[in-house]
């Protein structure tokens, strides 16, 4: 003897009629015939062994034992439907990821393929700038995830990036101010690179801004002078550390998310994020 089966269409029609207060709207919500809606219910009824529905006037109503096939056939169509979502949706999801400049050769091949391998699959569409901007894309609507470089102390911190000095290979300091090389303001690097050269002796001279870590690469190749990166940047070509220089405060790595992103793949991308910090 086979046991009883709970089949997804049967429920789906008992949902239907709970929802829409009977079974004629039920049956045009579902493009079904009513007779075939009140056949799903004779079905559940013989299934599970008692009413599920009563006379009600010109409606019905859900009888105690209906009350609780209700209540589990929610549950069922919730799970069957989130599982749907997930393994056989046809279309990739699309995540906007607005992330710094600063460690992108790292950060993006690794979040592409963690997106990837996701229940489901995303696809991560990314934009990158400067940490002052990409701060406030998900608020403004303009990104689902955030990568940004951050003060200390910050809500959404994933950890911490050591600052190092660096300048081109060839670079050496000469008498007088020490040249700095430095972002345009508004800066997260600018408030520890101000507060650490206080402390250098002979004092220091701004000699170029850049707007872009492209920029501010090409001047320090150039032998302007000495700046400040996080040390996930010192491996570009070109550039060296530079000892002897007081050393700045950290900075954060934080991340933020829209509300829309599901909390499998804000695990996920903290865990890369973090990956690159020190704590």
């Amino acid at each position: 003897m086979s046991s009883p089966t709970l089949d997804i269409t049967p429920l789906r029609s008992v949902a239907a009629v709970a929802h829409c207060g009977g079974v004629h709207r039920a049956a045009a919500t579902l493009h079904l015939t009513q007779s075939t809606v009140s056949a799903h219910i004779r079905r559940l009824e013989k299934e599970t062994g008692a009413p599920i529905v009563a006379k009600a006037g010109r409606g019905v109503r859900f009888t105690e034992h209906g009350e609780r096939l209700l209540a589990a056939a929610e549950r069922i169509l919730a799970a069957h439907d989130e599982a749907v979502a997930e393994l056989v949706a046809p279309a990739r999801k699309t995540l906007i990821v607005a992330t710094t400049e600063h460690g992108a050769d790292h950060l993006i091949p690794s979040l592409s393929r963690r997106l990837g391998e996701l229940p489901g699959g995303y696809n991560a569409q990314f934009r990158l700038g400067r940490s002052t901007y990409v701060a406030d894309a998900v608020g403004a609507g303009a990104a689902d995830i955030a990568v940004f470089l951050a003060a200390a102390g910050h809500p959404d911190a994933v950890g911490t990036l050591p600052l190092c000095w660096y300048a081109a290979k060839e670079f050496q300091p000469v008498e007088g101010p020490l040249p700095v090389i430095m972002f345009d303001d508004p800066c997260v690097l600018r408030a520890p690179a101000v507060a650490a050269l206080r402390a250098v002796p002979g004092g220091t001279e701004i000699v170029a801004q850049a707007a872009n870590l492209s920029g501010l690469y090409s001047a320090t190749r150039a032998g302007l002078g000495v700046t400040l990166l996080p040390e996930i940047d010192g491996g570009a070509d070109g550039i060296r550390p530079v000892d002897g220089l007081p050393v700045p405060a950290p900075v954060a790595l934080a991340v933020s998310f829209a509300e829309r992103v599901p909390e499998r793949v804000r695990r996920a991308v903290r865990r890369d994020a973090a990956a690159l910090t020190t704590s």
